[in-house]
């Protein structure tokens, strides 16, 4: 009986904590219309010189579309379910892990109303979900502001943290514009986000 008690009430504060954040990134409706968006902005590298103009196309469901023009080259990136490509060749294995946990980040708000009734508790104002056997992206969130405020996407011999900063309305949601990356523990760079487009369903 305790254990069922001390269960429902996991389950009650992770709702109302999904509640919070979905709430202030503009409401669940809101979310539902939106078939896509569009982002330009720059990637600071923290180990190659040069900046990249960064363009990410993200559609749901699980569509993305990533390009950045460094001095020197271009990386694209397509992933949609689980299938992606990396520069026009086939992406497997880390690579498409990683794609695959990118694509689901940026649509957490989304995420976190779809996969309510399999979400759990990693913590205090943490919760966990689960995209696919081994794969899981972990959200650490503001109590006060309902701001997700880090995510850990987990996969097979991979982890990568987002760390979200510079939060602002657009079109009645909430996006943030500065996002500091790193992978197994090691800063890889920032994404400063300088335009955002979105596209509605009808």
């Amino acid at each position: 009986m305790l254990a069922f008690l001390l269960m429902a009430a996991l389950n009650n504060s992770i709702d109302d904590l999904v509640a919070k954040v979905v709430t202030a990134y503009g409401g669940g409706a809101a979310w539902q219309s939106v078939a896509s968006f569009r982002e330009t902005g720059t990637v600071i590298p923290a180990m190659r010189p040069g900046e990249g103009k960064l363009t990410r196309h993200w559609q749901r469901p699980d569509k993305l579309r990533v390009e950045i023009v460094y001095p020197s080259n271009t990386e694209i990136r397509v992933v949609e379910g689980d299938h992606g490509t990396q520069n026009g060749k086939e992406a497997t294995g880390m690579g498409l892990d990683a794609m695959r946990l990118q694509a689901a980040r940026l649509g957490l708000p989304l995420l976190l109303e779809q996969k309510k009734s399999s979400l759990r508790s990693a913590g205090e104002n943490t919760i966990e979900i689960l995209l696919a056997p081994q794969m899981t992206l972990t959200i650490e969130v503001d109590p006060a502001s309902g701001h997700i405020i880090k995510s850990v996407g987990k996969a097979e011999g991979i982890e990568f943290t987002t760390r979200y900063s510079d939060f602002r309305m657009l079109d009645g949601l909430l996006f943030a514009f500065r996002e500091e990356n790193s992978a197994q523990g090691t800063k890889t760079g920032t994404n400063e986000i300088d335009k955002i487009e979105l596209t509605r369903t009808k």
